[in-house]
């Protein structure tokens, strides 16, 4: 659900048309960057596998639906689109000296403070 709320909004579709989005690598911005790319026809080229950074798991467990541990050669680059074209491998890193004013960068949370009941990045 909010994949598909996120690929409607407002921000994100007009931006699509003329500037850069950056969906930072992460479980639920997954399906955000499937909704997205399924919107301007370009989903074939995303797997949701390895979309994901920093996680932190005991000892032995595995981070992936195969069992197998996490492969940080995998890991696919964050999801950058630039006017409608989605540059496959980039990271934020790549281009955040050249993101601007109408640009969108859609970050999950990935801490949360259990006392005030607020998720924060």
């Amino acid at each position: 659900m909010i994949g598909k709320a996120i690929g409607k909004h407002a921000a994100v579709v007009e931006t699509l048309k003329k500037g850069t989005i950056v969906i930072v690598a992460g479980t639920t911005n997954g399906y955000v960057a499937e909704e997205i790319l399924s919107a301007i026809g370009q989903a074939k080229a995303f797997q949701r596998d390895h979309f994901y950074r920093g996680i932190i798991l005991p000892p032995n467990r595995p981070t992936t639906s195969t069992g197998r541990s996490y492969d940080e050669s995998k890991f696919p680059g964050d999801v950058v689109i630039r006017n409608g074209v989605y540059q496959k491998g980039k990271t934020i890193f790549d281009v955040v000296d050249d993101l601007g004013e109408g640009d969108v960068i859609l970050k999950g949370a990935n801490a949360v403070d259990l006392i005030q009941r607020r998720a924060a990045i």
